[in-house]
């Protein structure tokens, strides 16, 4: 990968590298699927794994992409629901170490995730989505959520968001993540739901709520992420200018927000996938670029093998 140094990128591919993982992909024939998948096998992060779907499209699909299908396991499957359930499954007896979402509805994936006689979702947790991204201009990996599942989280489910990311931020090497409540303001306004709700969440942080994390806001984000904004706006606490997660209030802003960085941030990277299960769940949007799927794969690589 071009730039690594200045992306950030390099601590997930060595990590990766150390203990390449297998993939299970639920409806494979998907082309920037397969050919993420085919850039990780040459990355050196994934050494195989599993397909399922229609097998005259996934085969096509894999000449397309170049994907020596000699390393994977092709299963038939009748339904996106047949293909999504086995794929969990295979994940649930240890013979696959992360999931990646092909050619499928996000609800018929997320379905099997959630099917409770698998297990793949501890008791009271909740999956939110967590994407990691590197982009010029940003001195760190800058973590944010939730671009994809949570619609429109009320203070409880934002307090979920928090200690997801927070335990997503450890994984991936951060010793005291910097959590930034996001709202179009920094002060409390009444009208703005997110800033009240912000502010309760900042004051539990400060009476404990999140041990060994540094959770403040509300911050627009001038301040969670400059430092000299920060300054310029009056803000001080221990986590404006240097945040390392983004807390977004609801769907809308960090799907913006996400596909912003895709589509006109040159050079960043994106990495998505669920929080909250037992292994990392890769959650791509089916228009999402091989180039992203292929960094959400060597992220999930890499946690993959911290797990293990």
């Amino acid at each position: 990968m071009a730039d690594q140094d200045i992306l950030h990128g390099e601590r997930f591919l060595e990590g990766a590298r150390a203990n390449p993982g297998r993939v299970a992909v639920p409806r494979a024939d998907n082309e920037e699927a397969l050919e993420a998948v085919a850039l990780a096998v040459g990355d050196g992060v994934v050494r195989g794994g599993t397909l399922f779907g229609p097998r005259d499209a996934v085969e096509s699909v894999a000449r397309q992409v170049g994907l020596d299908l000699s390393l994977f396991d092709l299963v038939p499957t009748d339904s996106d629901a047949e293909a999504a359930a086995a794929a969990v499954r295979l994940v649930v007896d240890g013979r696959a170490d992360f999931l990646l979402k092909g050619q499928l509805d996000t609800k018929i994936y997320l379905k099997a995730v959630l099917d409770k006689d698998l297990g793949l979702v501890p008791e009271g947790n909740t999956l939110t989505h967590v994407t990691v991204v590197g982009m010029p201009g940003y001195h760190k990996p800058l973590l944010f959520t939730d671009a994809a599942i949570l619609i429109a989280p009320d203070l409880a489910d934002k307090v979920r968001m928090v200690r997801n990311i927070v335990d997503v931020a450890r994984r991936v090497g951060v010793a005291t993540p910097k959590v930034s409540l996001i709202a179009a303001v920094e002060k409390v306004n009444p009208k703005i739901p997110a800033t009240i709700d912000a502010a309760a969440i900042a004051k539990m942080a400060a009476e404990g709520a999140f041990p060994g994390a540094l959770v403040a806001g509300p911050h627009d984000l001038y301040i969670a992420t400059s430092a000299e904004a920060a300054r310029i706006k009056g803000v001080s606490d221990a986590v404006a200018g240097d945040a390392d997660c983004l807390v977004f209030p609801d769907l809308n802003s960090a799907n913006v927000f996400y596909k912003t960085l895709q589509r006109f941030v040159a050079g960043a990277w994106n990495a998505g996938f669920v929080a909250g299960a037992r292994i990392p769940i890769l959650l791509p949007s089916r228009a999402d670029t091989a180039r992203t799927k292929r960094m959400s794969i060597l992220v999930a690589a890499y946690l993959a093998g911290k797990a293990g």
